[in-house]
């Protein structure tokens, strides 16, 4: 028989107890007047406990946070990246966990998750692209519980409408004259790692991950193979992300001097322990302090891989090879989005190049 084990934390009670023999938390009530004692707050985790103390486990009597804490999250952890399941949790349990108590797996509705959103809306001030990244983690709980069996119906995400959230400015994309002057302003280490960002487009995770073994200057170019995030070094999954990469001639002599410079390691940015350098404490320390005093600013590593797409696409490089080059296949609109602003004189170029005259000299009929 489970008693559970009460707790306050971050200003409200919680109840620990077991599911199926894991451990898990919900939260019951925020501290209050009506719950200041544990008193008051017991009949609230009689739902739980007596769900748990019949021994009805399956997934059907739990509600939608037991699910997602006891089901879902554990699944997700082993089939996603690292990064995107560290992303999807951080986004659960600051927004999305604080505000689904009481909400039933089984009987939740559009109307309950439009309510989730429009509540985190009035209380936070979060981009669009946040609550459409919100929606689509409760998405993935519900699609994760369809295909499982345990929900049937239609995904009560399903018409949900995404709050405009507030506008947030342009993510920075590295001109051609700023890659020069960050490359002028560091040397060893920090300006190798920059001109292999600049001009191969490779993210912060790939270039932790390059080995030397990786580099093919026979052939000018380099196969990504893996990614490092943090401490955890993670197989290349995608065939797009898997592609070679070639190499500018600028590119392959930086590459083989910092060779020379470091013969006996076996990654390419290496770092103490024969473990792959810790790059972006690099770039916000030895490579912004190198920049004071100048006018460029340092905005990361994957400010280099936005630069990249947007100057290929301005000098002309369609939109499909962009993605492309940049390894995102065929997600044009991710491209575009995300890694492209479109300068003036491109714009200025595709009116330019727009018929002034039909073929028997007449003036264009507009409408």
């Amino acid at each position: 028989m489970q008693l559970g084990h009460f707790y306050r934390a971050h200003g409200a009670w919680h109840l620990r107890y077991r599911v199926n023999g894991k451990q898990v938390s919900v939260k019951l009530a925020d501290y209050s007047d009506e719950y200041r004692t544990l008193t008051s707050v017991r009949p609230l985790a009689e739902p739980y406990l007596q769900t748990a103390n019949s021994g009805q486990q399956a997934n059907g009597h739990l509600n939608l946070q037991q699910y997602a804490e006891t089901v879902y999250f554990p699944h997700a952890k082993k089939s996603l990246k690292p990064s995107t399941y560290k992303g999807y949790f951080n986004l659960y349990t600051k927004h999305i966990e604080p505000r689904i108590g009481g909400l039933r797996l089984l009987s939740c509705a559009t109307h309950n998750l439009q309510r989730v959103l429009w509540t985190i809306d009035q209380e936070k001030e979060l981009s669009h692209q946040s609550f459409l990244n919100i929606n689509s983690l409760l998405s993935a709980i519900f699609t994760h519980a369809r295909r499982s069996g345990t929900l049937r119906g239609p995904n009560p995400t399903d018409g949900v409408e995404i709050p405009a959230g507030k506008r947030t400015g342009k993510t920075h994309k590295y001109t051609l004259e700023e890659v020069e002057k960050i490359t002028e302003c560091v040397d060893g280490v920090a300006r190798c790692a920059v001109v292999v960002a600049a001009w191969t487009g490779l993210s912060l995770a790939e270039l932790r991950g390059l080995k030397w073994e990786d580099i093919d200057f026979k052939n000018e170019s380099l196969n990504v193979v893996r990614t490092v995030w943090h401490n955890e070094i993670i197989d290349t999954k995608t065939e797009h992300r898997a592609a070679a990469v070639p190499l500018l001639p600028n590119v392959i002599a930086e590459l083989k001097r910092h060779h020379e410079e470091n013969p006996r390691t076996t990654w390419v940015f290496e770092g103490p322990r024969d473990f792959p350098l810790d790059l972006a404490t690099l770039g916000s320390k030895r490579i912004k302090e190198a920049l004071r005093g100048t006018a460029i600013q340092w905005y990361g590593f994957h400010a280099f891989r936005r630069g990249l797409g947007t100057r290929l696409y301005n000098n002309g490089t369609p939109l499909d090879l962009v993605g492309r080059i940049l390894r995102h296949g065929s997600e044009s609109e991710v491209t575009l989005r995300n890694y492209i602003d479109v300068e003036e004189k491109t714009k200025a170029a595709a009116l330019r190049k727009l018929p002034r005259k039909t073929q028997n000299g007449a003036n264009p009929v507009t409408e």
